[in-house]
């Protein structure tokens, strides 16, 4: 079959294909550009950019100035294309700072998950930019549609519906996890359906999970999405912002290596059994101090690692100390290679 296009409020990419945020320096300004480029809507992951001692004392700064710093690059290596967005998690402590720098950056779309994302038009204004909620229930999706619709008179743009077999936080309970065939993404889709219906809105519904190739694209196209979210396949590409040997854990995994673990945010969280894994397994508390409070929900008294520490050291390559965050198709990734191969299987019929 020949793929159909994306089309997103005014923006439309070749191809049905969103990249993932991936945050911490995965999803940077090379990675983005590289993905619009080739016919895809390329999204740059606003946390984790800023430096980690001047973070200390102007934590808020910091993170606002090299963001919007990623933002120029990518604009600078994009020349004039479209189709370049974001993504801002809702729990984040300074959400709102990073969504009006990512629209005075001129962000074309703001991706937004991590938590329901019921404000982010209110800090969006009048700006044309496209909205695209990260949701995992029909529910959720209600709540979303139904807050902006009252409040702001604003519907989203597209939603991306993330499954149980995604990898990174995840918003189920462990039984669904564990239990994946109970909330898998066909009825995930039609209970989203239900709710558009209801409220008259027809809108690009995205499949997040297990994407690594044409035929998982192919696949959730004939169940009915209008394109797919693609995250760890996108991890080992030569564009990834993260160190070579931390990508060469993800080629070197096996599903065996997969497991589902309680995140300072306070979700479950999806990542390989890597040495730090298997210490806060065996519950030993990293030592750690916490001067940021970048995250709402995290309390450093209680958690046994802290999570930016952790996802820092996957981008220098400390395998030891990194937190690998990993899709349940993590056999995919068997090598690193420039994300152009991607889109080139997806050409033709």
């Amino acid at each position: 079959m020949k793929l159909p296009s994306l089309k997103i409020r005014n923006l439309e990419a070749k191809f049905p294909v969103i990249q993932a945020g991936m945050g911490v320096r995965i999803g940077v300004a090379e990675l983005a550009s590289a993905v619009v480029k080739c016919g895809g809507f390329g999204t740059i992951a606003s946390v984790g950019m800023g430096d980690v001692e001047r973070g200390k004392t102007h934590f808020v700064e910091e993170c606002n100035e090299k963001f919007a710093n990623e933002l120029k690059k990518a604009h600078a290596l994009l020349e004039g294309r479209k189709n370049l967005g974001v993504n801002v998690m809702v729990a984040i402590s300074n959400y709102e700072e990073i969504v009006r720098t990512a629209i005075a950056g001129g962000v074309d779309y703001i991706i937004s998950g991590a938590g329901l994302p019921l404000v982010l038009p209110e800090y969006v204004g009048d700006a044309d930019v496209a909205l695209i909620p990260v949701i995992s229930s029909g529910r959720a999706f209600e709540v979303v549609v139904k807050t902006w619709l009252r409040k702001y008179n604003r519907k989203p743009d597209a939603v991306i519906i993330e499954g149980p077999k995604c990898g990174g936080h995840l918003g189920f309970t462990m039984d669904m996890i564990e239990h994946p065939e109970t909330c898998s993404l066909d009825i995930l889709l039609k209970d989203v359906k239900e709710v558009m219906g209801r409220y008259d809105i027809d809108i690009p519904v995205l499949a997040a999970e297990e994407v690594c190739c044409r035929a998982d694209v192919e696949k959730f196209i004939k169940m009915g999405f209008d394109g797919v979210q693609v995250g760890t396949y996108f991890i080992t590409t030569e564009e990834a912002g993260i160190d070579r040997r931390s990508k060469q854990v993800f080629v070197d995994a096996k599903k065996e290596d997969i497991v589902v673990i309680k995140s300072p945010v306070g979700l479950p969280v999806r990542v390989l059994k890597t040495p730090l894994v298997q210490r806060v397994l065996s519950g030993n508390r990293e030592k750690f101090s916490c001067p940021y409070r970048c995250l709402r929900s995290c309390n450093p008294a209680k958690s046994l690692f802290c999570i930016a520490r952790a996802l820092l050291a996957t981008w220098e390559g400390d395998v030891e100390n990194g937190l690998y965050m990993v899709g349940c198709n993590v056999d995919a990734t068997t090598r690193i290679y420039p994300v152009k191969e991607f889109f080139d299987t997806l050409e033709g019929e």
